[in-house]
């Protein structure tokens, strides 16, 4: 089979080393990390992909409900399959199961990996927020009162201390510099960085075409996907008529 393949970039590395072993034609492509932080346009990049994608026999997107990014995709030629997931964290642990058990607790907690260091740092450009023009143009736009909430969402704590972050070691590649630059990060930022395993099952699951309903989502045409607010299932396919 022939499957469009549209990720985060910071699925990289993990999408090279599973791509080799998949059965299937893919053609991959990868959108920039930080989109996440502006659903709604990447939402808009993610359906023109989609609706551009007609040569093949699927689309597989990388990516979790993702801030409900994702939310409101459509189908409109063929199939769109996605992973049962939150958000990164979970592809990259390799189970929405595993995240559970982790973080039901804190779902937002900080995390990183070899491809969020190497491509920007995304989720730990806002750790200045709070000073200068940055905090200025943001009490702007939401108020104040909007703007400390914004900030407490993104620095989560718990009893008074921020949270560590926690580091997802991919053992199939070499992460060394990452982990020394995500420790480094977290040491300024004054927490503490721990490290987790990484899992290539969901991506090698995907990219295989093998998708159980308990796991991913196979979006058919004419269908949409909407999130459903339950830990188990977290999204799910709806007739547009």
């Amino acid at each position: 089979m022939k499957f469009k393949v549209i990720s985060c970039k910071m699925f990289q590395h993990e999408i090279e080393v599973v791509a080799s072993a998949s059965p299937h034609d893919l053609d991959i492509e990868y959108i920039e990390l930080g989109e996440h932080a502006r659903p709604d346009k990447l939402r808009a990049k993610l359906q023109s992909k989609i609706d551009s994608a007609i040569e093949f026999d699927a689309v597989l997107l990388c990516y979790g409900l993702c801030g409900l990014a994702t939310d409101g995709l459509v189908a409109r030629h063929i199939p769109v399959v996605l992973p049962r997931s939150h958000d990164c964290c979970g592809i990259l642990l390799g189970s929405r199961k595993r995240f559970e058990d982790m973080f039901r607790e804190m779902p937002s907690m900080p995390f990183s990996s070899v491809g969020i260091i190497e491509n920007g740092d995304y989720f730990f450009d806002s750790s200045d927020l709070m000073h200068g023009s940055r905090w200025d143009a943001l009490v702007a736009q939401y108020g104040e009162e909007n703007a400390t909430y914004i900030y407490d969402m993104m620095h989560p704590k718990m009893d008074g201390k921020l949270l560590p972050i926690y580091f997802i070691d991919t053992p199939e590649f070499d992460s060394t510099k990452a982990k020394k630059s995500c420790r480094e990060k977290a040491a300024g930022e004054g927490r503490e960085c721990k490290e987790l395993a990484g899992d290539l099952r969901l991506i090698r699951m995907l990219l295989a075409g093998n998708h159980p309903e308990a796991e991913f989502l196979t979006v058919n045409s004419g269908e949409t996907v909407k999130q459903t607010g339950d830990w188990d299932q977290i999204v799910q396919s709806i007739d547009i008529g």
